[in-house]
């Protein structure tokens, strides 16, 4: 049976242990933190998180879960992670690329064409080598990536677009000045906007779109002020799962079997539930009266021309290149 963590509790847990002295890894609770709610229709974390839990506990071993960001922000969950006091983290992008430029390669848009030549670049032993090396350092091994469906595209308010000359008097909402520096190479403006502002800024037009995939107006209610979704598969949407090194070290073989098999069934439920959503999503966009713009190659090709033009502003250029020679075997 899956028992349910708070931040509390784990940590008077930790100090009970502290006192006692922990149990081996293989016969302690596992506690496994997922950032969002456990709904398969909309969350392909919970897919993956689901899958392993119940293989795990299928070869004996008992889960603890938290849901909703109990244990607190993404950072606070990492650094739990780290310590060994979770040993298994639904974490944001951000918690890799602040540790990895090699990472921050792997999210340049337009580098990949579809979820599948990511998913090779995922796979890659050199990449997830040289990539945990850096993640080491916190503590943390990337085990997969779990999708949230399909990949980015651009959602606009009062016009579509299917060239790259339609982002001309675009003012798209940006994350950070990364997300300013691709607009604006794109002849569109950014705004850097909260996201939880970002329904006002659609409505009283701060904001006259951004990018994202296509759940997202659907999860956040913006179906009211968004129009058009563009299809360009900008990058994947997805999240990271992440192990503590401290649990994965510790433990005997019996144990690292049953683990890794665990890790791909998670993987592998994702994997079919994000093949499911990919039509399901643009179904729910026109549900919700949002109309699909499908590009021709043509003109995706000239977004990404342009878009690697930008990439100096993500990363330097030898880690750029590095990546690239990596990749280069599955684009």
């Amino acid at each position: 049976m899956i028992g349910v963590l708070d931040r509390r509790t784990l940590l008077m847990a930790t100090g009970a242990l502290a006192l006692t002295g922990c149990q081996p890894a293989s016969r302690s609770r596992m506690r496994v933190a997922l950032a969002g709610s456990p709904n398969e229709n909309w969350n392909g974390v919970w897919v993956w998180m689901r899958a392993f839990i119940e293989a795990m506990e299928a070869s004996g071993s008992p889960i603890s879960l938290s849901t909703n960001a109990s244990l607190g922000r993404e950072e606070d969950r990492t650094e739990l992670t780290g310590l060994g006091l979770l040993q298994l983290n639904d974490a944001s992008v951000s918690e890799a690329t602040a540790l990895s430029e090699m990472y921050v390669v792997a999210q340049l848009p337009f580098l990949f064409r579809d979820l599948v030549q990511f998913d090779q670049l995922l796979s890659d032993e050199a990449f997830l080598s040289e990539l945990n090396q850096k993640l080491a350092r916190a503590g943390l091994v990337l085990i997969d990536a779990a999708f949230l469906g399909g990949m980015s595209g651009l959602f606009t308010t009062q016009r579509p677009v299917r060239e790259i000359e339609d982002m001309k008097g675009l003012r798209l909402r940006a994350m950070d000045q990364r997300d300013l520096v691709l607009i604006e190479s794109f002849g569109a403006s950014g705004v850097q906007v909260a996201w939880e502002e970002t329904p006002q800024a659609l409505q009283t037009g701060i904001a006259s779109g951004y990018f994202n995939p296509p759940l997202a107006p659907v999860l956040f209610g913006h179906g009211a002020y968004l129009k058009y979704f563009t299809d360009l598969k900008v990058a994947p949407a997805h999240r990271l799962i992440v192990a503590s090194s401290k649990w994965m070290n510790a433990m005997d073989a019996s144990t690292r079997k049953a683990v890794e098999a665990a890790f791909a069934a998670g993987r592998l439920a994702n994997r079919k539930w994000s093949e499911q959503r990919l039509q399901s999503d643009l179904e729910l966009l026109k549900d919700t009266g949002i109309e699909t713009v499908h590009v021709s190659e043509e003109a995706r090709s000239k977004f990404r021309e342009v878009a690697r033009r930008s990439y100096s502003a993500y990363a330097r250029d030898s880690v750029i290149d590095h990546v690239l020679k990596i990749s280069g075997r599955y684009l």
